[in-house]
């Protein structure tokens, strides 16, 4: 069991290393929308995307490869509507039903290395070259190794390799020259293996109403759900459990129980699908009756992050605004006062402090620098608390009649406007700290919300301007991390802390 929760907590370090790191994590877009895009017809298969995983599935890993190369810091497997019930139902049996979850995971794992192994080419190929020959000629695959060796020796830690996509500052740049570069940094992604509902295993749209749930018993769920994650369990390659689309309460309760017994070792995520600004798609109050079962759950250490996926973006704001207010409400209870970490949910942080705060006069405010002051301060609490996640959908509406997808006057299918609306939920009231998109999404819409949160990046490290101390000089790194954190009129941490918590 110990080593079980040394797993999870190091698990739980990659996410909070790339959320120290970034502000924000980007979660992919649609897998479905894409693969209509090159051409498959998905409607005739029970299996949806997870069909792929047995008919193509050399597109299924260019497909993440696209979302890699667009800017998503994790990428989830093709898996939302591959279960062994499922695969058995189209004539799979259970031992190949587990060797296709398995191959989901190695497509994932193997994008990522291809998408490391471009990084790495692309900005040090002095480095990679010797390896590179050893590839052409033996035919092997260039190692993970040779892609991290660069890393600064961070490549220890899981989610800690980075790898950069411009230059660096020299010794005598500002702190803010230095934040710049880290905005331009991609840490190591992460995978996410997919769990759609039970909802979404029967392929009839009931993880839009959740009536499933009425007629089976609590075992029922848990045994689905279990079946589904048994083959993949010791995978390390996978870094986090997305437990998706789920419409109601009851399945959600059932999932927090199967990763309580179960122990799998790994955070998890549980997003709903919701049918307005309050309630699930069942009718529950999402952040009345989810948020609080989700919170408690985060406190066990089960839980990573709550939010909502294949949700109209109009009904984001007050979802998550309402979700945000019940966490700072518990926070409030529990302490008895209102601490300013409260309004977003704060990281591990135990290491001691390097140097005393920097004084700065306050920068102006902005909603990026406030949502970035927020995020920097909770670098100095240990409380695990509840991640905000949000990957909507377009907010196209599906015409039946003539089998097409409209616009509508609120929708956002256009990558900028997703980008903007989801730059809002970030910096606005709800403080979102990991965002992607659902269906009708894709790699252009991820690439549109890297680009928007780049220059939301650019306005925090415009307003600051602290120079750099000699131990920054000795550690870029830690440079970038001082700027954003002084910044917020926090304080200076020790590098372990920030960059490998």
């Amino acid at each position: 069991m110990s080593e079980t929760i040394k797993t999870t907590d190091s698990k739980i370090s990659a996410l909070s290393a790339l959320l120290a790191e970034s502000g924000v994590i980007v979660v992919d877009g649609a897998q479905g929308t894409e693969l209509e895009r090159h051409g498959v017809q998905l409607g005739a298969s029970k299996l949806w995307s997870a069909q792929l995983l047995i008919d193509d599935p050399d597109l299924v890993r260019a497909i993440h490869l696209d979302y890699l190369r667009a800017g998503s810091d994790i990428i989830t497997t093709f898996t939302y509507q591959a279960s062994i019930q499922g695969l058995a139902e189209v004539g799979v049996d259970a031992t190949t039903a587990a060797a296709l979850l398995n191959r989901a995971v190695d497509l994932a794992h193997s994008a990522r290395e291809a998408f490391l192994q471009e990084q790495q080419l692309q900005n040090n190929p002095k480095e990679v070259a010797p390896e590179r020959e050893h590839q052409q000629e033996s035919g092997t695959p260039l190692s993970l190794s040779a892609v991290t060796a660069t890393s600064g020796g961070r490549g220890t830690s899981p989610g800690a390799n980075v790898t950069e996509t411009d230059g660096s500052s020299s010794a005598a740049a500002t702190a803010s020259d230095v934040a710049r570069v880290a905005i331009q940094r991609r840490w190591r992604p992460l995978v996410a293996f997919s769990c759609g509902s039970y909802g979404a295993y029967l392929a009839d749209g009931s993880e839009f109403h959740g009536s499933y749930v009425e007629t089976m018993s609590v075992q029922q769920l848990y045994d689905f759900h279990r079946a589904r994650l048994e083959p993949v369990r010791n995978r390390t390659e996978i870094d986090l459990l997305a437990f998706e689309t789920l419409p109601c309460l009851r399945e959600a309760e059932v999932i927090v129980d199967l990763l309580r017994r179960e122990q799998y070792g790994k955070p998890s995520w549980i997003s709903f699908s919701c049918r307005d600004g309050f309630h699930t798609c069942h009718g529950e109050h999402f952040a009345e009756q989810c948020v609080p079962l989700l919170a408690a759950a985060a406190a066990e250490g089960l839980v990573a992050a709550v939010g909502i996926n294949c949700t109209a973006p109009r009904h984001v704001s007050s979802l998550l605004t309402a979700a945000r207010e019940q966490l700072v409400a518990s926070s409030t209870a529990s302490s008895g006062r209102l601490s300013p970490l409260t309004a977003a949910p704060q990281r591990h942080q135990t290491q001691p402090q390097l140097q005393p705060p920097v004084t700065l006069p306050p920068p102006q405010s902005s909603p990026q620098l406030d949502h970035f002051r927020q995020q920097q301060q909770q670098q100095q609490d240990h409380q695990q608390q509840l991640l905000l996640l949000c990957y909507p959908n377009s907010g196209e509406e599906w015409d039946g009649k003539h089998r097409c997808w409209r616009h509508v006057p609120d929708d956002i299918a256009e990558p900028e406007q997703f980008a903007e609306a989801a730059a809002e939920w970030v910096y606005g009231t709800p403080q979102l700290e990991l965002i992607g998109g659902c269906c009708r999404t894709g790699p252009e819409h991820i690439r549109a919300l890297r680009q928007r949160l780049h220059r939301g990046r650019r306005a925090v490290a415009a307003a600051v301007a602290v120079p750099v101390t000699a131990a920054q000089q000795v550690n870029p790194d830690l440079a970038a991390v001082t700027s954003v954190v002084t910044a917020a009129g926090g304080s200076v941490t020790s590098p372990a802390s920030t960059l490998l918590a």
